[in-house]
């Protein structure tokens, strides 16, 4: 009997440990398990939400910016292609909403920069009724005609860009009638220049539509000047056969090509009444917006 019960006790206390353990071992099993899970479900959420929406978010704004209805590869298929599309949607003289090549606003200086480089040609689109042209690369096998067109393009815009801020030089003109124009005159006035000579084409051909603009703007404070290559004589038996309502100066063309840089002909210039270039532009239809806009009209 005194055997029997140490032998009974020494089975109990054997059982009471078999089974603490295996308690002790499902319990640390149930709590590691969460743990790892748990890590799991954190890593793969965090990885997914930092990759997906950023390539989300770069074709929804190529898709905007590019203008759908334009086929980029067409444009560049030829030069006479390029040609066409630029003149009727482009100008790079213009006020506009410059974009990089993913549909981010960008300063304009370095938009027409890069467009000089001839890696780029630059697409039209609108958005809330302004204008924005985006940056797309030339593609490899492109017309080399379109890579310098657009190459001297941008030249002459990124120039004109300069020199808007810029006060205009010193001058002192005097007109066909005799007249005297100096910065003195026209201090608190908006001075609209034009330059241009006698056989220029194009010069000659804005005429009617300048006219327009004098009439228009005549109670505004503006004072219309056009600054010419040519002797007095010259202009004076010219512009009797053609209807020109600008003050015009004669031999101005050191004036222009020196203290302006002139590039090309036409080239209109509005100036505030500070005396500061606020726009350099080539052609009487940018220059009719610019108004447009400066003046609320």
């Amino acid at each position: 009997m005194k055997n029997i019960i140490p032998a009974l006790l020494s089975i109990i206390i054997g059982f009471a440990l078999s089974f603490f353990g295996l308690s002790t071992f499902f319990s640390d099993t149930t709590k590691t398990t969460p743990k790892e899970v748990i890590a799991t479900k954190k890593e793969t959420p965090i990885k997914e939400k930092s990759e997906t929406p950023t390539e989300v978010t770069k074709t929804e704004n190529n898709t905007k910016s590019v203008d759908t209805n334009v086929n980029l590869t067409n444009i560049q298929e030829n030069f006479s292609n390029w040609n066409t599309y630029h003149k009727e949607n482009i100008d790079l003289m213009s006020t506009f909403i410059a974009l990089d090549d993913k549909g981010i606003v960008m300063d304009k200086g370095i938009f027409l920069t890069l467009l000089r480089t001839g890696a780029y040609i630059s697409v039209k689109s609108e958005k809330k009724g302004k204008t924005q042209y985006q940056l797309v690369a030339v593609k490899e096998s492109a017309d080399e005609k379109i890579k310098k067109a657009i190459v001297s393009k941008a030249t002459i815009a990124h120039h004109y860009f300069k020199m808007e801020g810029k006060k205009l030089p010193s001058y002192d003109f005097v007109d066909l009638d005799g007249n005297s124009h100096n910065k003195e005159d026209t201090k608190g006035k908006i001075v609209v220049l034009k330059c241009w000579f006698i056989t220029c084409k194009v010069c000659v051909e804005e005429f009617p539509e300048l006219n327009e603009l004098v009439d228009k703007y005549k109670d505004n404070n503006v004072d219309f000047v056009s600054l010419a290559f040519d002797e007095k004589d010259k202009l004076i038996k010219f512009l009797e056969t053609k209807t020109f309502k600008y003050v015009t100066i004669p031999n101005q063309k050191k004036y222009m090509s020196k203290k302006l840089k002139v590039k090309q002909y036409p080239t209109h210039l509005i100036v505030d009444s500070r005396g500061v270039i606020i726009k350099m532009v080539s052609n009487v239809k940018t220059l009719t917006y610019e108004l447009n806009r400066i003046l609320g009209n």
